[in-house]
């Protein structure tokens, strides 16, 4: 009989042989794979290394990708930034007739999801004058129109719709629409800021907004009718905000209507355009800026 310590100083050796022999065959392996000098392959990228964050292609082609991060002071989910963008960019060829006796004006907008279809954006516009001076004239004036917008496309193609009602709650009114949806008259349109956008027209002395041409020619609600102007407004523009959350208080402390820029009746001096109650002698501010009756169903237009 062969003693215990016999047996294991037996067994040891090839032990050894075999354990020596495999770290030389994975060495072996090890530099076939990588030789001498050559980079390790890096890991590939997993979903919580990847980066999300670029802007979906449509966005950054129509120019909105830059928006300032995260500010939205109106709360409505719209940033400040984009929202200034917007306004920039797919504000219409507001027209006012070049023989108007009394154009001094501004334009209040509001820019908020769009009430029913909420990858698209409603821009409500204000323009306010400092009076009607066609027959039974009166001291402010308010017409208002609404833009639908589809902020993946650059304008003009991202100007869906355009609705204008001339003259609201009052025996002329009139409610023109057009657009590029499917059954929707086409805009007319003229070039503003180097683009061709839609037209918005507005009367002569009167102000009445029609975003189809052919529907200005009243003898007694726009007597003087309507015409494309050379240049499209370069009035001032000023961003309403939210109803809960409003960015305008008083117009003349926000710079808009004031003497510097030529405004001088005292009745419109800080006015302010949220609260309840006339611009003037004309409509209340308060509710164009919310008012439904702008809003228009693009849903025939392609996704």
């Amino acid at each position: 009989m062969v003693p215990l310590h016999s047996r294991r100083r037996g067994l040891l050796g090839p032990l050894l042989a075999l354990t020596l022999a495999t770290i030389a065959a994975a060495c072996a392996s090890a530099t076939e794979s990588a030789p001498r000098g050559a980079t390790a392959p890096e890991p590939t990228p997993t979903a919580s290394t990847t980066s999300s964050t670029a802007p979906p292609p449509a966005a950054a082609e129509a120019g909105l990708d830059n928006a300032a991060p995260e500010l939205d002071t109106d709360g409505d989910g719209v940033s400040d930034a984009l929202e200034a963008k917007v306004a920039a960019a797919y504000l219409p060829f507001f027209s006012v007739h070049p023989g108007d006796k009394c154009n001094r004006h501004g334009l209040l907008y509001r820019i908020a999801p769009h009430p029913k279809e909420p990858k698209r954006l409603m821009m409500w516009v204000i323009a306010l004058f400092e009076k009607d001076c066609g027959a039974n004239g009166h001291p402010g004036d308010d017409e208002t129109f609404g833009v639908v917008i589809d902020p993946d496309l650059p304008a003009p193609a991202g100007i869906l719709a355009v609705r204008a009602i001339s003259h609201q709650n009052t025996p002329c009114q009139r409610i023109t629409t057009c657009g590029s949806c499917s059954g929707m008259t086409a805009c007319t349109t003229a070039v503003r800021a180097g683009v061709q956008v839609p037209v918005v027209y507005a009367s002569k002395d009167k102000h009445g907004t029609y975003s189809v041409l052919g529907t200005c020619s009243d003898l007694i609600c726009d007597f003087g009718g309507c015409t494309l102007a050379p240049t499209a407004s370069t009035a001032p523009t000023l961003n309403a905000g939210e109803p809960n959350r409003p960015l305008v208080t008083n117009l003349t402390k926000d710079g808009f209507i004031t003497a510097a820029n030529g405004w001088t009746e005292a009745s419109l001096m800080n006015f302010d355009p949220w609260k309840a109650g006339d611009f003037g002698n004309a409509g209340d501010v308060s509710k164009d800026l919310v008012d439904d009756a702008f809003v228009v169903d693009t849903t025939s237009c392609p996704p």
